[in-house]
């Protein structure tokens, strides 16, 4: 399978184990056309288009897979909360969640600062297709350096022996994930402080097996650690590979944090986000959990929750596979792009004229960062579907910028230079 197909295939074995016996169900004919067709494809509009066609997301064959894809390329066209309607897989509520008589809260940005200095890998896990779990690895790049970090390990790199960011910033082929603008701003901060990035992924061809890829990245991760004996590393994966006993497995497998455990002996400070994050409008459950632990501790930063008794251990929703499992500030469903893709504030909401766009839709608004060509991931970008969508900001840091203007057939409407700076309350061009 193509690196462009790859990451319905990683998630199905890095997820949820009991949806494989649903998804091997699907006639392998019907879902190697499904797969040869949206490779075919070359960009991410149109392989977005292809996926979340009614036919592709009714058909039993492919529904599961087209559902992945769907929400993931969702994330990437700048609609998170699109993303969430598209992924199929709803997931389960953690059971003894953490009450305000018990528990108090702690920015968990600090939380992990505090700590980092003790381990020699700080790990983070994300759900792929849910950018606002890339935010909190974003947030610690600097004070993790000043800890005397200096190596970000990706799972969303490429792995195959060249450098994947080999032009000082990422482009397609850098990596599946790395397509995300969020994800993209996130290798670019790193090296942009200084972090020297490390692929660890297995090959393609180990991917088929849950046990032979976790091993596999455990014995990359393994090799760099023997080369590199004072390297102190900030780890960010997907799901459970971050997870360090047992307690939580991957399809039957001992996953990649465990195997390096066992192995090594190596001290792992590991943080969840999955547990507390939707992964889907379906996951009720978890939605009502987030709402009610965020009404009842008032958060309004990604934090964890801490004992009150004298041992003030952190909640996990898998004691002993995480340290931590952090609770997220709810992402509100009803608007398009929410607020936290300012990335801290970092970014400014920009409203782009759609005029160009006609009567053309879907319509993808792209801007990239001066001096970087088309091959580059854009700095942001936003697919408008439908007419009603021409009032939808992109979120900009302040600098130089390439806008650009495309539809479904890649066709280039205009293409022009503009500046961001400090709005009041949003800027329009």
């Amino acid at each position: 399978m193509k690196r462009l197909a790859r990451s319905c295939m990683i998630l199905l074995f890095c997820l949820i184990p009991a949806m494989q016996s649903a998804a091997q169900k699907a006639d392998p004919a019907t879902l190697a056309r499904f797969m040869q067709k949206y490779q075919s494809y070359k960009s991410s509009l149109a392989r977005y288009r292809f996926t979340i066609n009614p036919q592709q997301l009714a058909d039993p064959n492919v529904n599961f897979w087209a559902g992945q894809l769907a929400a993931t390329d969702a994330s990437i066209m700048g609609r998170p909360n699109d993303a969430l309607f598209y992924f199929p897989i709803a997931s389960p509520a953690p059971q003894n969640l953490p009450d305000p008589a018990h528990y108090r809260t702690e920015s968990a940005q600090q939380w992990i600062i505090d700590r980092a200095p003790r381990y020699r890998i700080v790990m983070i896990n994300e759900a792929h297709h849910v950018p606002q779990t890339r935010l909190l690895t974003i947030s610690l790049l600097k004070p993790m350096w000043a800890a005397g970090f200096r190596y970000l390990a990706l799972e969303a790199l490429t792995n195959d022996g060249k450098n994947p960011v080999p032009a000082g910033y990422p482009e397609n082929s850098s990596g599946e994930y790395t397509r995300d603008p969020v994800m993209s701003e996130l290798v670019r901060e790193a090296m942009k402080i200084g972090y020297t990035l490390v692929p660890y992924e297995a090959n393609d061809r180990d991917l088929s097996q849950a046990s032979i890829r976790e091993s596999m990245q455990s014995r990359n991760l393994q090799r760099f650690l023997a080369s590199h004996p004072d390297a102190k590393v900030l780890l960010h994966a997907g799901y459970s590979h971050t997870a360090k006993s047992d307690v939580v497995k991957i399809s039957g497998a001992t996953t990649m944090a465990t195997d390096l455990v066992n192995s090594t002996g190596i001290r792992i400070l590991s943080i969840d986000q999955v547990a507390l994050t939707p992964l889907s409008l379906s996951s009720t459950d978890v939605i009502a959990a987030q709402a009610q632990l965020a009404k009842a501790f008032d958060v309004s930063e990604p934090v964890v929750f801490v004992n009150k008794t004298k041992d003030a251990t952190a909640w996990s929703a898998y004691p002993g596979a995480y340290d931590a499992s952090i609770l997220l500030p709810v992402s509100p469903a009803q608007v398009i792009r929410p607020d936290w893709l300012s990335l801290g504030g970092h970014r400014y909401k920009v409203y782009m004229d759609a005029n160009p766009c006609g009567y053309h839709f879907p319509c993808l608004i792209q801007a990239f960062y001066s001096g970087e060509p088309d091959l580059a991931i854009p700095a942001d970008q936003i697919a408008l579907m439908v007419p009603a969508d021409t009032n939808t900001p992109l979120f900009l840091r302040e600098g130089f910028y390439r806008l650009r203007y495309l539809t479904e057939g890649d066709q280039k409407f205009i293409e022009r230079d503009f500046i961001v700076k400090p709005p009041n309350n949003g800027t329009r061009h």
